[in-house]
């Protein structure tokens, strides 16, 4: 059954908004160049001072201008895709943050920040919503997937040219993403993307990254990869991905486990370099979307896209 058809609300959903054009440009590169995303915007935010006693997306709305400055970084130094700062900001994350702006201005700002600097793309960042079901056609399971689709929805009305559902550890979790997303995509690119373990399995369930790729590409995501998993998973995801699907393949790992240094500031152990090493045999194997994750930043997406630029464009 469709979206459209198991909710009545969406009968009048008007998509005449969506950014066909941006889309367009992912779509004609999307599995045919590599593309370079940009770094995580949390651990960015994280850094600066108190950041860590802030929800990430409320930098939406409270300092805009340090959101933007954060996209303007990661656009000046290569970046191709801009990831919206809401990877929890759908209304149950943001009620659980304890974030009291409503979530259609949370995520609306947020849109606005990724898409100032002028990137060809802007894909609106989706993480897990928090909420809990066991089975389908239930008042939990259409929770869950409102949730997403609400969410899904603001985004691309305020302008974002694709969906990235990012940081999945289940597929019983990724299921009414999907679906919520795509109920409202509209044709719009929904990429799909995994966190998984050094064996290339989800954490939370143990699905293998291929059991992964085969629920995305039935349910009609765009793309699907992996994320904030460790470089050595991410080598050796990205040819099990490649082998199972014809879906165009991303990874992001992150830069490590992090500790704290005698100013007690979090640093990262995994440095540029070893991310571009790295690159290079992702590259190799079929990923068509790069990136870090976690602990990466705008040196780490800087030198990545002069290895693209150098070796691979």
């Amino acid at each position: 059954m469709s979206g459209r058809a198991a909710y009545s609300a969406l009968a009048s959903l008007d998509d005449s908004r969506y950014d066909r054009l941006g889309a367009s440009w992912l779509g004609e590169r999307l599995g045919s160049e590599v593309l370079l995303m940009q770094g995580p915007m949390g651990t960015e935010l994280m850094r600066q001072t108190g950041g860590g006693d802030i929800p990430t997306a409320y930098w939406n709305v409270a300092d805009p201008q340090e959101v933007i400055r954060l996209h303007s970084l990661y656009r000046a130094v290569g970046a191709d895709l801009m990831l919206t700062n809401t990877f929890q900001a759908s209304a149950p994350a943001l009620q659980r943050d304890g974030v009291d702006a409503p979530m259609e201005r949370v995520n609306e700002r947020a849109v606005e920040c990724a898409r100032r600097p002028g990137a060809p793309c802007v894909a609106g960042s989706i993480g897990p919503c928090g909420l809990t079901w066991e089975q389908t056609d239930t008042p939990e399971y259409r929770a869950v997937r409102a949730a997403y689709r609400e969410q899904a929805h603001v985004l691309l009305d305020a302008g974002a040219h694709a969906l990235m559902l990012e940081t999945f550890t289940s597929l019983h979790d990724a299921e009414p993403a999907l679906v919520g997303a795509l109920d409202v995509a509209c044709g719009m690119p929904v990429l799909m993307s995994f966190a998984v373990d050094d064996a290339c399995n989800l954490y939370s369930d143990g699905a293998s990254i291929e059991d992964a790729c085969r629920l995305a590409a039935k349910m009609g995501a765009s793309s699907v990869g992996v994320n904030c998993c460790s470089l050595a998973a991410a080598a050796e995801a990205v040819g099990r991905m490649v082998a199972v699907t014809s879906l165009p393949v991303s990874v992001r790992p992150n830069a490590g486990d992090p500790r704290r240094n005698e100013d007690g500031e979090l640093v990262w152990p995994v440095g540029a370099d070893e991310f571009v090493e790295a690159c290079a045999q992702w590259v190799r194997a079929g990923a068509t979307i790069v990136g870090p994750c976690c602990g990466g930043d705008p040196l780490t997406v800087c030198a990545l896209s002069g290895y693209l630029e150098e070796c691979v464009r």
